[in-house]
């Protein structure tokens, strides 16, 4: 993967140290156990949709949560009747419409954002360099036309406050709504997450384009 210098117009590739310090920052710790938090909410329901968080992980580097999604009924306007392709990540060939896929966002209490919108994929040395840059990134997720359970990743680990959890899903009648979630206790509970064994080295990963943002809202801003 190839990237440009700040300081040399010439393109230049990722040292191999630079490449695996990045990586390490897009999923969690695989020599690691994570401590759990037992947390389980409610994030925002209507009569036929309900969105919920749960299974939060803690690790040394940041956190794991489950984003569960369950419809009353299979809803207009799907994509070949699949539920999870509205709910994933962004996928180029795909033309699902902003308003139809739920959007997820964390904002820290010092105002770093990030959200599903972000081009998180981006692989550059600023981006490595970058360390404290707030990344949501989509981990294994499925189900079915009626039940889909989507994991995230978020790094780093929060400062102390709120940690608040925006969802929005406007096509299925959802409007934004904020979640706050303890960032302290976040901290608490990485503290007492186990390393097994050194890190191993890692992949280098895909890197697809980001997609459009909605006009106005929370999503409408690039993250801070």
């Amino acid at each position: 993967m190839w990237t440009r210098d700040l300081d040399d117009s010439a393109e230049q590739p990722m040292t191999p140290d630079q490449l695996e310090r990045w990586q390490r920052r897009m999923s969690p710790p695989a020599n690691e156990f994570p401590a759990g938090l037992g947390i389980t909410v409610l994030l925002a329901s209507t009569d036929d949709v309900a969105v919920g968080l749960s299974q939060v992980d803690a690790f040394s580097t940041g956190f794991r949560f489950n984003l569960a999604v369950r419809v009353r009924q299979v809803p207009r306007g799907l994509i070949q009747g699949d539920l999870f392709m509205h709910i994933a990540a962004h996928v180029p060939d795909l033309d699902i419409p902003v308003e139809n896929r739920l959007l997820v966002g964390i904002e820290y209490s010092d105002g770093r954002r990030a959200s599903t919108l972000g081009d998180v994929w981006v692989l550059n040395q600023d981006a490595e360099r970058a360390s404290d840059k707030l990344v949501l990134v989509p981990q294994g997720g499925g189900g079915s036309e009626l039940a889909v359970d989507q994991g995230f990743w978020v790094a780093p680990l929060p400062p102390a406050g709120p940690v608040t959890v925006v969802v929005a899903w406007p096509g299925f009648g959802i409007e934004e709504t904020l979640t706050v979630l303890d960032g302290e206790a976040l901290r608490a509970a990485a503290a007492n997450s186990q390393t097994l064994w050194p890190p191993q080295s890692a992949a280098e990963p895909p890197q697809p384009p980001p997609p459009p943002r909605p006009a106005s809202g929370w999503f409408a801003g690039p993250p801070h």
